[in-house]
């Protein structure tokens, strides 16, 4: 049994290794970078029914979100969005379909796992579809597809590994992906979705309604806030409310952006409302005057150590969450031992 072990581990390292040289060469190789964006005609009529349907901003926010199109916003409103670190929701991303998957997945107090799984794989194909398979979008959907078919096939506790071999195979296409921000954001709001949200789900349950897009929200926003940061050098100290206040329209606003879009003025007002509310969050919390500030070049340790912790958090959580289910199944099996007596 020892040897087994030993030699499990030794094999472990040796791939490791392997991989590390495959993507050091591959890396000076400078990798394969796909140039796609299909449909391109069709999502151009797509974005001016947009604009027909809706007034400004909120046009231009929809087709942001919805199709991908870099459309430019007004200044004040984008720097808004940068000040609540929410600049990243308005374009199609990885985030932006692991949300609407994630809203899915979070039926499954309501329907079945496998039925609610299969509808978060349906939106997942349409919103790749609609944003014209760009390539970043497309690596979010696949990186969600394999982990969502580990957890179709009742293999949930493999479904980060299929995460981290699906990004790691993904590497070794283009190696520089690695240093890419929306690969990044990507691979971190998907296993925020699928592996941190049911961990804070079974805390958060006891909200009702709230709890399942609370969980779904808040795990993407901890797995990206330090990636965000990073990026633009400053924190937003009001980026978690925010973020937890709009992230939850995301997904109705897609929803109801498609539905608009075949049904037209029926279902504008709708969307316009969910896009209204959006705008008015961000500009709220970017005029308070601690909304954000700004901390420069951070070494890479800071952010080590940031994950470090919520990982710490994570563990500390699932433990005790799977003691108190041990508990209670040792309750249930001494009163059902008394009752035999």
């Amino acid at each position: 049994m020892r040897k087994l072990v030993y030699w499990n581990k030794t094999s472990l390292v040796l791939a490791a290794v392997l991989y590390l040289l495959i993507f050091l060469v591959r890396y000076e190789q400078g990798g394969w970078e796909p140039d796609l964006d299909l449909f391109l005609d069709v999502r151009t009529r797509l974005d001016q029914r947009i604009s027909q349907l809706l007034p400004s901003p909120q046009a231009e926010l929809l087709s942001g979100i919805l199709l991908g199109n870099k459309k430019d916003l007004p200044p004040a409103l984008k720097l808004a969005l940068r000040d609540t670190s929410t600049l990243h929701i308005v374009v199609a991303s990885g985030q932006n379909l692991s949300m609407v998957a994630g809203f899915f997945l979070s039926l499954a107090g309501l329907i079945k796992r496998r039925h609610a799984i299969i509808l978060s794989l349906i939106a997942v194909t349409a919103y790749v579809l609609l944003t014209g398979g760009q390539v970043p979008i497309l690596r979010a959907a696949i990186m969600f597809t394999l982990a969502s078919f580990a957890q179709i096939y009742g293999r949930q506790n493999t479904g980060w590994w299929v995460l981290m071999i699906t990004a790691a195979l993904m590497l070794l296409i283009n190696p520089k992906w690695i240093l890419d921000l929306s690969f990044q954001l990507s691979f971190l709001a998907t296993f925020g979705v699928v592996v941190v949200s049911p961990l804070l789900l079974k805390f958060l349950r006891k909200f009702p309604l709230l709890g399942q897009d609370l969980a779904v929200t808040l795990a993407a926003q901890l797995m990206v806030a330090p990636v965000i940061a990073a990026n633009f050098h400053q924190i937003s100290l009001v980026s978690l409310l925010a973020n937890t206040l709009i992230l939850w329209t995301i997904p109705f606003i897609m929803i109801l952006g498609v539905l608009m879009l075949f049904l037209g003025a029926l279902v504008s007002l709708a969307v316009s409302v969910f896009l209204t509310y959006f705008i008015y969050i961000v500009g709220f919390f970017a005029s308070l005057p601690f909304a954000w500030e700004y901390i420069g070049e951070q070494v890479w340790v800071v952010w080590v150590g940031y994950y470090l912790v919520v990982v710490g958090i994570l563990m500390a959580i699932n433990l005790s969450l799977r003691d108190h289910e041990v508990a209670k199944q040792s309750i249930a099996e001494d009163c059902h031992a008394n009752r035999s007596q």
